[in-house]
């Protein structure tokens, strides 16, 4: 099959070889593996595993086809092993036109914010679900979009079981009635229906084969404020992540702000509900998710911010997030020559509130909240210009993280940390075109450990970054972090790693080499796991 494709691909490009419709992009990732039981690094058989790929697009008029041909030999560790092979991964033929969109194959679609459907690719997280089947568009009129699919999720190399259906529609008030609305008001509406069929194996339970969902979403934007809700509704779904309960899901989003010259307001708020859907109910982990549960906690990108990320419980969560920005004017003595601006960003995510009705449901109000809390981040982040050469920031946060909602599906094994973080990041221009930038981060906490007799500091790290740039192409870095308050001291390690980087136009290489701290990673609210590492890393990227 995979050089049927390639076959049909090629004879694509030679019907119009001297064009330039065609693109695409290239990646690989390579990394050795070498022992190293200080921080439980292992070796791997290979030496050497990696992931690549090479995505093909071809357009001509109202027609793009496209192919991605995949290679993980093997997958880099911290990669589902199921991902081992080569082949071609994804492949599609499109026609578009003013009037309609047509796509068979695999494609990747969102109806509003993903809360009953998201199929996407994140390669950091190794999640791709997207749909194989057929997906169309059309603009019947202006202002209006309808939109519909049905086929069944990417799982590795396979598909999954269940078929997804879905159906959608977009109103832009403006576009319909443009001779009416002021143009000060933005008025959008939308509404989704999805469904997943899959045959009732259970010799036990009378499980449902089809599942179907829907949502309602608005958003207005007036002037300097803005507003978004989305609310989703989703039939009893017994699975292998809520437990096999039955119960209905129901998941509600509110986003609101307002911003103007030097401030900013952000408020937003989410409840959820067994709001798990999958197009195969015995997944687990990030395989053939159906929806997505948009973050509502900061995503920070300093390495020790980062140490205690946060994975959204789409089972069961209620959360609020406020985020508030200004800036110091320039001239004065707080704004200094240049102006200090400061973000003061804060969330909490908390358990709702449920009362056990029998094995196979429970009560649970929809304002209902609960008394835990799985997470909470307060950050305060100070930017300022001391002179044209010379800008400096400073953030503080401080974080609760209930390990054991997050990491241990609630068993009470690890317990919470209660960790305060703080960051220092200056950069100096050197010349017009060379830079150094250094990064000063501290992170102290206090934790239980699994002897639950002892209370004591597990967590306390420290970590050192230094950059060299030389504009546009080269990037020279070096960091250290030091999990120095580690109770067992022979986890008292440096993590350190050097790294350089070359950009030529829109190709980039990295290589690096050392220790890499095992963890979880997250992106958007979703995690994998990642071991630790020692050895070289190797990265190209190019996209034509």
């Amino acid at each position: 099959m995979t050089k049927i494709y390639i076959t049909f691909f090629m004879l694509l490009l030679s019907m119009n070889v001297y064009s330039q419709n065609i693109s695409g992009n290239f990646s690989i990732e390579a990394q050795t593996y070498k022992a190293d039981s200080t921080i439980g690094a292992q070796s791997v058989d290979e030496q050497i595993l990696s992931n690549a790929f090479l995505n093909l697009i071809y357009r001509n008029e109202n027609f793009e086809f496209g192919i991605r041909y995949e290679n993980y030999m093997n997958p880099l560790l911290g990669y589902d092993q199921r991902f081992q092979g080569q082949g071609i991964a994804y492949r599609y033929g499109k026609y578009l036109n003013d009037f309609l969109e047509i796509t068979a194959g695999d494609f990747y679609e969102q109806y509003g914010s993903g809360l009953i459907l998201r199929a996407y690719e994140e390669r950091a997280l190794g999640l791709d679900n997207a749909i194989d089947g057929i997906n169309f568009r059309i603009n019947p009129i202006r202002g209006i979009l309808l939109s519909g699919l049905i086929g069944k999720q990417r799982y590795f190399w396979n598909k999954g079981d269940g078929i997804v259906r879905g159906g959608n529609i977009d109103l832009e008030l403006n576009e319909i009635f443009e001779d009416i609305i002021t143009k000060d008001l933005l008025i959008n509406l939308g509404a989704s229906v999805v469904s997943r069929f899959q045959n009732e194996y259970d010799p036990t339970l009378k499980l449902p084969e089809n599942v179907l969902s829907y949502s309602g979403r608005a958003g207005i934007v007036y002037n300097k404020f803005s507003i978004d809700l989305e609310y989703a509704y989703k039939y009893n779904d017994p699975n292998s992540t809520n437990k096999y309960n039955y119960n209905s899901g129901q998941g509600l989003i509110i986003t609101s702000s307002y911003s103007t010259s030097g401030f900013g307001l952000l408020l937003s708020a989410h409840k959820l509900d067994n709001m798990d859907f999958r197009s195969d109910r015995n997944a687990r982990a990030n395989d053939l998710t159906i929806n997505y549960i948009p973050p509502l906690t900061k995503q920070h990108v300093y390495a020790l911010a980062a140490i205690y990320p946060y994975a959204t419980k789409a089972n069961g969560e209620a959360g609020i997030q406020s985020e508030l920005t200004f800036k110091l004017p320039s001239g004065t003595i707080l704004g200094g020559e240049y102006g200090t601006p400061i973000n003061i960003n804060f969330s909490i995510v908390k358990s709702i509130d449920t009362a056990r009705i029998d094995k196979f449901t429970y009560d649970s109000p929809f304002f209902g909240i609960g008394d835990r809390i799985y997470f909470q981040d307060f950050n305060l982040d100070i930017t300022r210009r001391i002179t044209d050469n010379l800008k400096i920031g400073l953030t503080y946060l401080n974080q609760i993280y209930d390990k054991d909602i997050v990491e241990n599906e609630g068993a009470p094994f690890y317990g919470k940390v209660n960790s305060n973080i703080l960051i220092f990041d200056g950069t100096y221009n050197l010349t017009d075109n060379q830079a150094i930038r250094l990064e000063l981060q501290h992170l102290w906490s206090k934790q239980d450990s699994t002897l639950k007799d002892l209370d004591f500091q597990n967590g306390n790290w420290a970590h050192i970054l230094v950059e060299y740039t030389i504009a546009p192409e080269w990037f020279f870095t070096f960091y250290d972090q030091y999990n120095y308050g580690n109770y067992f001291e022979q986890a008292q390690v440096h993590y350190t790693n050097f790294s350089v980087a070359y950009f030529r136009n829109s190709t980039r290489l990295q290589l690096s080499y050392g220790r890499q701290r095992g963890g979880i990673i997250c992106v958007g609210g979703v995690c994998r796991a990642v071991p630790a590492s020692n050895g070289l890393y190797f990265s190209l990227t190019s996209s034509f």
